[in-house]
C-alpha cells in the first residue's frame, strides 16, 4: 500500500478549513441548504429532479453532517474532503425468492453502544436495512442515490425503469428526510423477495440511467458509485440456474459501465455461500473492473482481523463507508492484508482525534497514550462486530504492536518525555 499523497494533503487542508467548532445539527442543515437550491442551474432528469449532486465546497458543512451521524472527527474529515467527487450513487437490490432465506443479520443500534446487538433476520431484511441506512447517510451528506429493484412486482419483460415503480430516488432536493425515508420502507415493503437474478439484465438498465448523467458528471469532474447488494449468482429472467454463459455476461456488463466513464463499484453480499463469495470475490482481481467486494458487517470484521488488523474497532459507521463506495484508499485495503505502519498511524488518527483533543504532528509513542486515554473513557466506547461488543475504537497494546513499538520505547518516553 503506498498512500497518496492527495489524500495526507487532503487531510492537512481540512484541519485548517475545519478548526473553528462545527455547530449540531449540520447534517440539518446541510438538508436545508439542498432544498434552498444552488447558484448554477441543476441537471434535470425527466422527472425534474437532479440527476447529480450539486458541487457542495464547505467541506465543513459536510464534515458537521458526518459526525453527527456518529463518525469520528478525523475520519469525518477525510471522507468529507473526498465526498465532493462522489456526484451519485446507484443501489441495485436482490430481491429474488432466495432473499427469503432466514440467514441474514441485521444491526440493532443502541445509544449505549453496550445494548447494541446483531440479530438474525431474512436475507431481504438485511437488504433492506442496507438501503435504509444508506438512504439516511446520502441524504446526510448531500449526494442524490437511487435504488433500482433486481425484480419490480409491476415492471413488464423488456420494459423500461419506471420511478417510483421499478425504483425511487432519495435526494435532498426531494423535500423532507422523514418523508423520503417513507417513501422508501413503503417501495421496499411492496417488493418483497420473488423471482430470479437477472443481474445482468438490471445493470444495463443502470448503465441508461447512468448515461442520463454523464454530461453533467463530467462538468463536475464527479464520479459514479453502483453498489449491487445481492446473496447469489446471476442468472437470466428466465432461469433460476446460474450458468458460465450467465456468469460471462454479467462480466460483460459491468465492463461496459466501466467504459462510459468515471464510474466505480461495489459488491455487497448478503451470502455465505461458498460457490457465491467465490465467484465475486475472483471479480476483485480482474484488472479491468474497479470494484471492491464486501461480506456483510460481521464476516467482513473477522476477515478484516485475520489479516492482522484487530487494533481498532470495525463498526457500523466504518462499514457503512465502506459499503457505499469510498475513494480513501486505506479503508479499501482494510480486508486486503496487514496495514503498514504509515496507514496504520493514519488511521489510528482519525479514529482518536477529537475537538477536545487534536492530534496534528504527534508522535506513534503519544498516540498509544491517547488510545490508553481515550480506552478510559466510556462515554468513546463503540460497537464492534468483531468481539460482538462495546470496546473502545482503538486497543493500545495491539495499536503499539501495529506501529512497530516495543515497550523499551514506551518506557525510554515515560523516563525521558522529549523522546517521541
Amino acid at each position: 500500500l503506498v498512500l497518496p499523497q492527495a489524500a495526507l494533503a487532503g487531510v492537512s487542508r481540512a484541519r485548517e478549513r475545519a478548526s473553528s467548532p462545527i455547530p449540531a445539527m449540520q447534517g440539518s442543515l446541510l438538508h436545508a441548504q439542498a432544498l434552498a437550491g444552488a447558484p448554477s442551474a441543476p441537471a434535470l432528469g425527466a422527472g425534474g429532479h437532479t440527476l447529480v449532486r450539486e458541487n457542495i465546497d464547505n467541506v465543513g458543512l459536510v464534515q458537521g453532517a458526518l459526525e453527527e451521524f456518529g463518525v469520528p472527527l478525523g475520519l469525518a474529515r477525510l471522507v468529507a474532503q473526498e465526498d465532493h467527487r462522489i456526484g451519485l450513487r446507484v443501489y441495485l437490490l436482490d430481491n429474488s425468492g432466495s432473499t427469503s432465506t432466514w440467514d441474514g443479520t441485521v444491526f440493532v443500534e443502541d445509544p449505549d453502544s453496550r445494548r447494541s446487538r446483531l440479530k438474525t433476520a431474512t436475507r431481504w431484511e438485511e437488504i433492506r436495512d442496507v438501503a435504509k441506512d444508506h438512504a439516511r447517510w446520502n441524504l446526510q451528506v448531500g449526494t442524490p442515490c437511487e435504488f433500482v429493484l433486481l425484480n419490480s412486482t409491476y415492471r413488464l419483460p423488456e420494459g423500461p425503469i419506471v420511478e417510483g415503480r421499478d425504483s425511487l430516488r432519495i435526494d435532498p432536493a426531494l423535500g423532507p428526510m422523514g418523508d423520503q425515508l417513507q417513501r422508501l420502507d413503503n417501495f421496499l415493503a411492496n417488493n418483497g423477495p420473488h423471482g430470479v437474478t437477472p443481474l445482468a439484465e438490471r445493470l444495463d438498465d443502470i448503465g441508461q440511467l447512468i448515461g442520463e448523467s454523464l454530461q453533467a458528471l463530467s462538468a463536475r469532474g464527479q464520479l459514479v458509485f453502483v453498489v449491487i447488494v445481492t446473496d447469489g449468482m446471476p442468472t437470466t429472467r428466465c432461469s433460476g440456474e446460474s450458468t458460465p454463459e450467465d456468469r460471462v455476461r454479467l462480466v460483460d456488463s459491468m465492463k461496459r459501465i466501466f467504459l462510459m466513464g468515471p464510474v466505480r463499484m461495489v459488491i455487497r453480499l448478503c451470502t455465505n455461500d461458498a460457490q457465491t463469495v467465490k465467484f465475486y470475490s475472483s471479480l476483485d482481481d480482474e484488472q479491468e473492473l474497479e470494484l471492491d467486494v464486501l461480506n456483510d458487517y460481521r464476516g467482513e470484521a473477522e476477515e478484516i482481523a485475520s489479516k492482522g488488523n484487530d487494533w481498532f474497532a470495525y463498526t457500523p459507521r466504518l462499514h457503512l463507508i465502506r459499503e457505499a463506495g469510498t475513494l480513501c484508499k486505506i479503508l479499501d485495503d482494510l480486508d486486503e492484508g496487514l496495514l503498514p505502519v504509515g496507514a496504520v498511524r493514519l488511521l489510528a488518527s482519525m479514529l482518536l482525534e477529537s475537538r477536545e483533543q487534536p492530534l496534528d504532528g504527534i508522535g506513534d509513542v503519544e498516540l498509544v497514550r491517547e488510545a490508553g486515554r481515550v480506552a478510559r473513557d466510556h462515554r468513546r466506547l463503540v460497537f464492534d462486530a468483531h468481539s460482538m461488543a462495546s470496546r473502545p475504537p482503538v486497543n493500545a497494546r495491539r495499536l503499539r504492536r501495529a506501529l512497530g513499538l516495543g515497550v523499551g520505547a514506551m518506557l525510554k518516553s515515560t523516563l525521558c518525555p522529549c523522546v517521541t
